[in-house]
């Protein structure tokens, strides 16, 4: 039952990689944020029910999360002429994209578990 949190999870990220195009970054943020706490969330509530390879693609893929997260932060306080350091921007696109891919890989190996 707790896996219907994936569901608005795929939500906010498809919510937050449409409005970084439309260049609206500080409510990117919250969106992927909310996405990666939902995560956490069904994660920590029930660890049991997960076997141990799905684990094993989960905790990759929020450690990826957090460390994309971080970095956005800083990128968000360069778009604000906060800070003086732009490569920070493309370090956290570059792990952006990894992070997608390992939740795609997750999300994958979770909606095929009864066929393996």
């Amino acid at each position: 039952m707790l896996d219907v949190l994936l569901i608005p999870v795929a939500l906010l990220l498809a919510m937050g990689l449409r409005v970084v195009r439309l260049g609206e970054y500080r409510r990117h943020s919250h969106l992927m944020t909310a996405a990666f706490t939902l995560i956490g969330l069904r994660l920590l509530l029930h660890p049991g029910s997960l076997p141990r390879p799905h684990l094993r693609i989960w905790l990759p893929s929020l450690a990826a999360a957090t460390a994309t997260m971080l970095l956005g932060r800083q990128a968000l306080a360069w778009r604000e002429a906060r800070s003086i350091h732009s490569f920070h921007l493309r370090i956290h696109r570059a792990l952006g994209t990894l992070t997608l891919a390992t939740v795609a890989v997750a999300i994958a190996a979770w909606l095929l578990r009864n066929h393996w």
